[in-house]
């Protein structure tokens, strides 16, 4: 190579990702080992140039690959890699490739590659050939005050928890209390929790009172607490406090008290944002009120970004966000119109349901009544719908363009009409049917009597069992999309051989993801809604291993990173919300990382196609 060409050669390595990573002497010494290559146009790079040669990198020009079938594999042009899929195969080359422009290509020897993954982590990860170690090794852990709200609850429960009995008198459980230096006492009766006892309960009802100590801890307990399981997030288990203004949460797994959450002063002394933020929802008393807070919430979606966490834990914390502006609405329509005539519950749907809520979510909700509501009942209820969908809207959460609120009659209906919309949707495979469906597997219960939704969860899971054509009928709708090929230049390369303008990264890749791994959940009998969650349990039943669960998963992290840097740019210019990414906008580790992602989905969709038997189900 002529001495006068390596400058060039340096500063362009400097902006290719991984190699921007390398000190300023590593990228001299790697510079000085490229080899330069010419394609003309149509010309074709012979495959044993690419098998186990070396690592390529278009500088200018581009290039294609196509499978041994002839269908395109991708399209690549400056900056682009190729050539590490190869580099340990003999043989034939498994594509090939030709250019589409006049191209100048940079090749990086074998060992030279070799040599750099030995000596530098960041390079190996980058090369390593599992897309999901390379997703993985793209993100950093959060940092600061922000990141202790994304720990689970086990990580920060008290295991030393003091146990009384019900009939022990007041004064030994303050003993008890004191002895142990805890601030709460879990009551039993037998084996079974009955209540829970505070030092706040020992000074209003007790001492405030006059109260003879020598009775019943039961007589000042609170009865039938709240409680919360060990993996939930800090701050999901901390919004439960707020809302029913608890100061003591026991924490059960499988029926077993492990444990009790405390955190109240946590709340109280806390000024992170997204935490504060519930606190003040619960504190206001008028919708005008809400309404004042909703610019909060922009201001905590940023310092979350800013915080460098993660994709899923930005999005359950935007979730927890919207639940508390949806409970506190529900209680205020409750001051409004009185309390509900039938026991109800209210709950919530898609994204809000799968925990994985952005600054664009609009509502989906529904209402399910324990019995069918005569007239004036029924009035009641529409009333109620039709003010907390609109005071929604008013606080940023829009109305759902598809009609799936409980202020649609169809969606606000007795128990018993939910449980025969299951059967119909799941015994009739019409695209309506298909589409409700959908949107009614993701539901999560918000507010009011809890049972009513496990009721129908169940419904749905017992009806979808065993069920092959469901589950057959379901895989091919999803697969009516596909994740793109790739990134090309400023066009999304599509498998339909359209060329797009844009990336809908929630139609050509968050859904897919959350469509898989809806099927998969369901095929385990899990009742999950939290897409991770789902892949977690399909993995734990075996319908899936490991290595899918963590692919799909790194896949899922890096696609939402992508999505909320793309939502935050344009909040910042005052632009409106939507999923639509021009890829002249990302960053070359933003492309390389996507195409990954997208890999990862297309292997999984036709994974799902022959697991289930998908294939020309839907015409």
């Amino acid at each position: 190579m002529e001495s006068s060409l390596l400058p060039n050669i340096v500063a362009f390595l400097g902006t290719v990702d991984p190699f921007d990573l390398l000190r300023e002497e590593e990228r001299h010494s790697l510079a000085a080992s490229v080899d330069i290559l010419y394609l003309k146009k149509s010309e074709a790079l012979p495959g044993d140039q690419i098998v186990g040669q070396g690592l390529y990198i278009v500088r200018t020009g581009a290039v294609e690959q196509r499978h041994p079938d002839g269908s395109l594999r991708t399209r690549l042009a400056d900056s682009d890699l190729f050539g590490f899929s190869q580099l340990y195969r003999s043989g034939e080359c498994g594509y090939s490739l030709s250019a589409i422009e006049n191209t100048l290509l940079y090749r990086i020897p074998k060992q030279v590659i070799l040599d750099l993954m030995d000596n530098n982590p960041g390079i190996r990860n980058h090369f390593s050939s599992q897309e999901s170690v390379r997703l993985a090794h793209s993100s950093v852990p959060p940092e600061g005050e922000e990141a202790q709200y994304l720990r689970n609850v086990k990580e920060v429960m008290n295991r030393r928890v003091p146990k009384v009995k019900c009939d022990t008198p007041i004064r030994e459980v303050a003993q008890v209390m004191t002895d142990m230096h805890r601030s709460s006492a879990l009551v039993f009766e037998g084996s079974v929790l009955a209540g829970v006892v505070t030092d706040r309960d020992l000074t209003t009802r007790v001492l405030a009172t006059g109260m003879d100590t020598s009775q019943p801890v039961s007589e000042i307990m609170t009865e039938r607490p709240r409680t919360v399981h060990p993996e939930a997030p800090l701050a999901q288990a901390i919004e439960i406090m707020m809302q029913h203004n608890v100061r003591s949460l026991p924490v059960m797994e499988d029926g077993e008290v492990v444990g009790v959450l405390t955190a109240t002063s946590l709340v109280e002394n806390s000024h992170v944002q997204a935490i504060y933020l519930i606190s003040q929802v619960y504190r206001q008393n008028s919708l005008k009120d809400l309404i004042n807070l909703v610019p909060r919430r922009q201001a905590v979606f940023e310092a979350l970004q800013a915080a460098r966490v993660d994709a899923r834990a930005i999005q359950q914390m935007v979730t927890l966000i919207a639940d508390a502006f949806n409970k506190r609405i529900l209680q205020l329509a409750e001051d409004k119109f009185g309390p509900a005539p039938i026991p109800y519950a209210w709950f919530c749907a898609g994204s809000q349901a799968r925990f994985e809520m952005h600054l664009g979510s609009d509502q989906d909700n529904g209402i399910i009544l324990q019995w069918e509501p005569d007239a004036q009942e029924a009035t009641y209820f529409k009333n109620l719908a039709n003010y907390v969908c609109q005071a929604l809207d008013d606080c940023g959460y829009p109305l759902c363009k598809g009609d799936v609120m409980a202020s649609n009659d169809r969606w606000r209906v007795p128990l018993a009409v939910w449980q025969n919309y299951v059967k119909q949707w799941v015994a009739e495979s019409e695209a309506q049917n298909l589409l409700d469906i959908t949107v009614f597997l993701d539901l999560r219960f918000l507010y009011g009597t809890e049972h009513l939704v496990a009721a129908l969860k169940q419904s749905l899971l017992a009806r979808v069992e065993g069920h092959h054509r469901f589950f057959a009928i379901m895989v091919a709708n999803s697969l009516r999309i596909s994740p793109p090929l790739g990134l090309f230049r400023k066009f999304v390369l599509t498998r339909d051989g359209d060329n797009r303008q844009v990336l809908n990264i929630k139609k050509q890749a968050v859904n897919l993801v959350v469509d898989l791994a809806r099927v998969y959940a369901l095929a385990a009998g899990s009742s999950a809604t939290e897409t991770t969650h789902r892949l977690r349990d399909a993995a734990n039943k075996k319908v899936i291993n490991q290595v899918h669960r963590q692919e799909l998963t790194e896949a899922f992290q890096f696609i939402n990173l992508v999505r909320f840097k793309h939502q935050s740019d344009v909040a910042s210019h005052g632009g409106v919300q939507d999923n639509l990414i021009a890829p002249s906008s990302l960053t070359p580790f933003e492309r390389n990382h996507l195409k990954d992602a997208f890999r990862i989905i297309a292997r999984y969709q036709e994974a799902a196609q022959q697991r289930f038997n998908a294939a020309g189900i839907l015409r």
